[in-house]
C-alpha cells in the first residue's frame, strides 16, 4: 500500500492537465498548433464518468473537421500527437491508446467519427510497476512529450480520423467514474499502401467501446500492483503495436502479428460492447 507522502506527491501533479494540438512525424514537428489536429472547447480538462458515453467522447466538444487540414503519411511513418498549452511532459499514470477510423465518404474533413474505429497502438508498463512504480514512471508514457504510434502497413490508402487517448488512473481507486480521459483527433491521409491492404473487421463504436465501470478504467493503482492485464476499449489490430508489457518486463515496441483471442483482451472488448465482427 502506498503511503501518505506518495499520495500527496501524486496529487501535486493533478493540476497538470493536458490535451494534444500538434503533429510530429518521424521526429520532426509539422505545421502549427491545431493545424492537423481538431481544436475543441474543452481546453486541457479531462473527460470523466458518464461523459464518456456522449458523442463528444469521439473528438471533444466543439471540434470541427472542416477547419482542420489533412496531413499525408505513408505506412511505417512514426507519428506523435504533442502536448498543447506548453505541456512538454505527461505526468499522469495510466495507459495510452491510438485509434483510427477511415472516412466513409472519402473526406475526413466531413467525417463526424460515427463509423468504425480500430486500435493501432497501446502503451502499458515499461518498467516494474512495483514499489509505487504504477503511480508514476513505470508507465511508458510518463515523462513523454506526447503519444507516439506507427502507421500500420496493412491499412489501405485514404483519409482517416486518428484519435489519441491517455487514461490516467490515479483517481480510479477501484470505482467507476474516477478515471480521466485526455484525447484529441487528427486528420491523416495514407498514401503508398500495398494493393493487398485491408481494413480491420473487428472494430468498435465511440461512444460505447468503453464504459465507466470497465475493469481497465477502475483499476486501483494505489494497491500493490504487479501488472496491468487489460487492453482498454477495443482490441489491438493485426499490424498494430504495443509499447511495453502488462508487467513492465520490456519497454520495447512489438507488432501484433496474429489475431488476439477474446480472453486476451480487456475492457469493452471482453464484454462485447459495441463490437463488430466478433
Amino acid at each position: 500500500m502506498v503511503n501518505a507522502l506518495a499520495f500527496l506527491a501524486l496529487l501535486s501533479t493533478a493540476t497538470a492537465h493536458y490535451t494534444f494540438d500538434r503533429l510530429q512525424v518521424n521526429g520532426a514537428q509539422v505545421g502549427k498548433s491545431w493545424q492537423y489536429i481538431r481544436s475543441h472547447t474543452r481546453g486541457y480538462m479531462p473527460t470523466k464518468g458518464n461523459d464518456i458515453l456522449s458523442n463528444d467522447f469521439r473528438c471533444q466538444p466543439g471540434s470541427s473537421g472542416s477547419n482542420t487540414d489533412v496531413y499525408t503519411v505513408k505506412p511505417g511513418d512514426k507519428v506523435s500527437f504533442l502536448g498543447a498549452y506548453g505541456v512538454t511532459s505527461i505526468e499522469h499514470p495510466g495507459p495510452a491508446q491510438v485509434y483510427m477510423s477511415k472516412a466513409p465518404s472519402g473526406s475526413v474533413k466531413e467525417y463526424d467519427g460515427s463509423g468504425d474505429w480500430f486500435k493501432v497502438r497501446e502503451a502499458l508498463f515499461c518498467s516494474n510497476p512495483g514499489n509505487d512504480g504504477a503511480l508514476k514512471a513505470a508507465w511508458c508514457t510518463w515523462g513523454q512529450p506526447g503519444i507516439e504510434f506507427e502507421i500500420p502497413d496493412r491499412l489501405p490508402n485514404g483519409e482517416y480520423l486518428v484519435r489519441v487517448e491517455h487514461i490516467p488512473l490515479h483517481g480510479a481507486q477501484g470505482k467507476a467514474g474516477g478515471a480521466e480521459f485526455y484525447y484529441s483527433c487528427g486528420q491523416l491521409k495514407i498514401e503508398g499502401a500495398s494493393s493487398s491492404a485491408w481494413l480491420p473487421t473487428r472494430t468498435a463504436k465511440i461512444p460505447g467501446m468503453i464504459q465507466p465501470d470497465d475493469a481497465a478504467v477502475t483499476f486501483n493503482i494505489w494497491t500493490t500492483v504487479k501488472s496491468y492485464p487489460f487492453s482498454p476499449g477495443s482490441e489491438l489490430i493485426i499490424g498494430g503495436t504495443t509499447w511495453g508489457t502488462a508487467d513492465g518486463s520490456s519497454k520495447g515496441v512489438v507488432k501484433q502479428l496474429t489475431k488476439r483471442t477474446i480472453g486476451m483482451v480487456g475492457s469493452a472488448a471482453v464484454r462485447a460492447r459495441s463490437m463488430i465482427g466478433l
